[in-house]
């Protein structure tokens, strides 16, 4: 048993003795920016429900029709910076290295979340999108998401039924 004897009269002479010296070990630093939008608050966290999605119809098409969702800019001011990129970023699947992976608690299997632009120009993930001009006020950018089969499990006949989920973290960059 380790023994542990504290001197009060001799410890507090010892702090009223001491002049303790204050040194630069708190260092603040960050960055104030101005930027030309504002996200509106119902985009804070956009859901998209694909419903269900027949399996077969994956087998035969290998992907299904794209669902478009939105994040709206508000205040926008084309005088500060002209145009945006959005970066989707989350964890790539392992086959379609492009595409958003499922998160490991979906119960289905073989299946990966592509993105594209509102004309179908495919994005990847964890890559910026291209720069889109914003005008003053209130911007709509529109994209699409679609589920597709990883192809070694469609050539095996191996694609797993069950709910899915799948997350992703949008970054603005303005230009």
């Amino acid at each position: 048993m380790k023994l542990i004897v504290f001197f009060p009269a001799i410890y507090l002479g010892i702090m009223l003795s001491t002049t303790v010296q204050a040194t630069d070990n708190v260092h603040f630093s960050g960055a104030l920016v101005a930027e030309p939008c504002k996200l509106s608050e119902s985009d804070m966290d956009i859901k998209l429900d694909f419903g269900s999605v027949i399996e077969k119809s994956l087998y035969q098409y290998h992907r299904t029709q794209s669902k478009p969702f939105t994040i709206h800019l508000e205040d926008c001011d084309p005088t500060m910076m002209s145009t945006v990129s959005v970066t989707f970023e989350g964890t790539p699947d392992d086959e379609l290295t492009t595409m958003l992976a499922l998160a490991p608690t979906s119960s289905a299997k073989g299946v990966a979340v592509g993105l594209e632009t509102a004309d179908g120009k495919m994005l990847s993930i964890n890559k910026p999108s291209p720069y889109i001009d914003i005008e003053e006020g209130l911007n709509t950018l529109t994209f699409n998401a679609y589920l597709m089969a990883q192809p070694t499990r469609l050539n095996n006949n191996s694609l797993v039924g069950g709910d899915f989920t799948a997350i992703s973290t949008f970054i603005m960059s303005y230009q």
